[in-house]
């Protein structure tokens, strides 16, 4: 009997520990991403784990970085990778520049530390057309598709809570054929949809107009919205917990998550108008949905 024992554990051990080998050997590895001949969508290939000098030599080497468009020089601030580009990034044209972007987005949140990416154009944090920060980059704020065009759009009817008239409660508010590039998630797909506000009868905004979009980025069942602090400082006249889970409510109806975690300028630690505790993820409120 005690040979049979001394032989099963000796089994459950060589599975435990080829189990922890491929395990090690899976963290090991890392996928850089590249551009097609094309540019108009992107590949992948193996490596073994490397630290950010090295990974950006494989990126000048499958020619995302050149010697035109190339970093100059990186800083990590606890677990975002600053990138300072030369001015000749903004030579890239719109769509190149998309998958530019994703591409070193995705290939460096895969080093160990690094979760956040943020692009800097000599001192200048990298913005969007309107003009607003682009901020910190994960790897969710990008569609995870390699071969998918960069010129494919989709369109999708959405769901949106502004509040109602009083600004007491949310009321439902559906936006027919929404049209955004595949390439974007469907998350910052609501955010920004939410953050143009309403004319409609009945209804009011919840997002005051001059607030910027930071970020947003989804991991596992929870949706980071990054805003600035404009959203914080000025405000319409409605409820706080009515502007809070507008945002909150908006992207659940329309996402996989079930959580959504609001940052202001990067941080948590924030109590909103002084009633709302914006240091953990917040779940869907239906008590705060008007009925038709």
């Amino acid at each position: 009997m005690k040979k049979k024992i001394s032989i099963f554990l000796g089994f459950v051990l060589c599975v435990l520990l080829c189990a922890c080998g491929t395990q090690k050997q899976a963290n090991e590895e890392m996928h850089v991403y590249y551009l097609n001949a094309d540019k108009n969508a992107l590949r992948e290939e193996t490596y073994p784990m490397m630290d950010v000098e090295e990974t950006l030599k494989k990126l000048e080497f499958h020619e995302v970085l050149t010697s035109e468009i190339r970093v100059d020089s990186f800083s990590r601030e606890q677990t975002n990778l600053e990138l300072h580009f030369t001015t000749d990034y903004y030579a890239l044209d719109k769509s190149t520049e998309v998958l530019t972007r994703a591409a070193i987005v995705q290939t460096l949140t895969q080093i160990e530390g690094v979760q956040f990416v943020t692009f800097y154009v000599e001192e200048n944090e990298l913005s969007d057309k309107s003009g607003r920060p682009i901020g910190p980059m994960r790897a969710e704020d990008f569609v995870q598709g390699t071969g998918s065009s960069i010129d494919s759009y989709q369109t999708v009817d959405l769901t949106l809570c502004f509040a109602d008239k009083d600004g007491t409660h949310l009321k439902k508010k559906v936006v027919n054929n929404v049209h955004y590039n595949v390439n974007t998630s469907i998350e910052r797909v609501v955010m920004e949809q939410l953050m143009k506000g309403t004319t409609a009868s009945g209804y009011q905004s919840t997002i005051p107009k001059t607030t910027m979009l930071l970020g947003v980025s989804v991991k596992e069942d929870v949706c980071y919205v990054n805003l600035d602090s404009k959203f914080i400082s000025e405000r319409y006249d409605l409820n706080a917990d009515v502007a809070i889970y507008s945002i909150v409510n908006s992207i659940i109806e329309n996402s996989t998550v079930s959580q959504v975690q609001i940052l202001i300028d990067g941080s948590s630690d924030v109590v909103y108008q002084g009633s709302i505790d914006l240091s953990r993820p917040l779940k869907k409120n239906n008590k705060l949905m008007k009925e038709k």
